[in-house]
């Protein structure tokens, strides 16, 4: 967990036993630096905070990470001087990129969580494995190039010049590369690819929706078993394509297009944006409590939790969406893939702790001591204290459609969603001496890591209505209140 002030950069030299692999985790800023010996330069710590900034050796490879608080200056920066390195292994939120070029005969590249990379790379092989939301760019040279992405990954290596390039992507993966002589792998999902080099051997295959582009050439690309028969007649000026359903009519340099109505419009693709909170273990609105409650029956103590409804709101961006129809177009299954993204305003001047058992249970064991509590804070006046969820959602739905044209037709769906805990954190605003603080405590909060929900969406045409109800109690059995998430919104933009 950091803490951000302002105060004078001051730099501590470690020096560190021989390695060339790295470890680095944490919410880190780092610069990767070839030189002719091994050290660490930690920019921006304050003497108190270093010893929670671990930077240590173990069998040839370099952890760095944060075991507890640290409180920083707003450069803080960890530089990590090589001779040699061979594998680079980033998670979390860390942000790490390389000063110069990184020499290497074989290198393994490897991120996952929200991370930033950023490398400039001559190498004979380069192996990447990148997970989550993780943005990668690379520049320079190599002669193989193995890539696997999956997630809401993003490759720039459009710049980075590979003889061959192998290639496997699956969830909503972007991906820009550069092969010279090859390129071959899978593609699945909606993964975008753009290839750049124009490589005069090109076996890729794909499946889904997957999309893949010639560098700065357009083309249009859809799933096999969509094209159907092509037929095309010429005749004089005037050349006329049927492709399935679409009528393309071309006369000398203009094109018109005519496509069959659409019966039905996407439901569930698109962005929501809507009001969330949170009901008890009575399913009631009502989460304050009756007082003594806190010590005849700690464990029922949900007012920590209250929130303020005008700051609690949601927003998704369900970016694919599949309907498998049962009768034509008006009842069908409906299922996809969405990010979620939760914020909940507490009401009260608290500090969330996940370690709070002791205010739950007389006798405190290394089993009971994690229970999420909220404790009044008397020496800081939070003017935010919001406690953030972030999911990877898919759903399954019934729905049904009563019209013959998607502008013209009211629509109802109903079903559950599962969604996977991506993260979980508490974000602080603070006036101190006159000046704003914020911090972020990124911790899980003992937060159940999946979640099912009942969901429900109706409407007419183009407005679409949605609410939720988690039926997956917010945190752990035992590890926090009972309390259950609910969301009310509507479909801003549809896909």
């Amino acid at each position: 967990m950091f803490f951000v002030t302002t105060a004078f950069a001051q730099t501590t030299e470690r020096t560190v036993e021989s390695f060339d692999k790295i470890n680095i985790s944490s919410s880190l800023s780092v610069v990767l630096i070839e030189a002719e010996n091994e050290k660490i330069e930690i920019i921006g710590v304050p003497e108190q905070y270093l010893e929670n900034l671990i930077t240590e050796t173990k069998n040839g490879t370099l952890n760095i990470y944060v075991k507890a608080k640290v409180k920083s200056a707003s450069d803080m920066q960890v530089k990590v001087y090589y001779t040699t390195l061979n594998n680079i292994e980033v998670s979390g939120a860390a942000g790490v990129k390389s000063q110069n070029d990184i020499n290497s005969e074989n290198l393994v590249i490897n991120s996952s969580g929200a991370t930033e990379l950023d490398f400039s790379i001559n190498a004979q092989d380069v192996s990447l494995t990148t997970s989550g939301a993780s943005s990668v760019k690379l520049k320079g040279v190599t002669k193989n190039f193995t890539v696997s992405l999956s997630g809401a990954a993003e490759l720039k290596a459009q710049d980075f010049e590979a003889k061959k390039v192998a290639l496997t992507t699956s969830g909503a993966a972007a991906v820009k590369v550069f092969a010279v002589q090859e390129i071959s792998g899978v593609l699945s999902g909606v993964s975008e690819v753009k290839i750049y080099g124009n490589p005069p051997i090109n076996n890729l295959q794909k499946s889904g929706l997957a999309d893949i582009k010639n560098g700065n050439n357009v083309s249009i690309t859809l799933p096999n078993d969509t094209l159907g028969e092509i037929n095309t007649k010429s005749k004089n000026d005037t050349t006329r394509i049927k492709w399935g359903g679409t009528m393309v009519l071309i006369i000398d340099d203009s094109v018109s297009i005519n496509r069959p109505v659409k019966k039905r419009r996407n439901h569930w693709a698109g962005i929501d944006l809507g009001i969330n909170g949170f009901v008890n273990a009575s399913n009631s609105l009502n989460l304050n409590n009756p007082a003594g409650l806190d010590t005849s029956n700690p464990s029922k103590v949900t007012q920590f939790m209250e929130l303020d409804y005008a700051k609690s709101w949601t927003v998704s961006i369900n970016f694919y969406e599949q309907f498998i129809k049962l009768y034509q177009h008006h009842v069908g299954l409906v299922t996809g893939l969405g990010i979620e993204y939760n914020n909940y305003e507490l009401k009260h001047n608290v500090q969330l702790i996940s370690k709070g058992g002791s205010f739950v249970h007389e006798n405190v064991t290394p089993y009971n001591e994690n229970y999420t509590w909220g404790v009044i804070d008397t020496s800081i006046n939070y003017s935010k204290n919001r406690f953030k969820t972030f999911y990877i959602n898919a759903p399954l739905l019934l729905e049904i459609n009563t019209g013959q044209h998607k502008n013209k037709s009211f629509h109802f769906a109903a079903g559950a969603i599962v969604g996977y805990k991506f993260t979980t954190k508490m974000k602080y605003k603070y006036k101190e001496d006159g000046d704003t603080q914020k911090y972020k405590d990124n911790q899980d909060f003992n937060t159940n890591p999946f979640r099912v929900s009942l969901t429900t969406r109706i409407g007419y045409g183009r407005l679409n209505l949605f609410a939720t109800y988690g039926l997956t109690p917010l945190f752990e059995k035992n590890r926090g209140p009972e309390l259950h998430a609910f969301s009310v919104g509507v479909t801003l933009l549809g896909f």
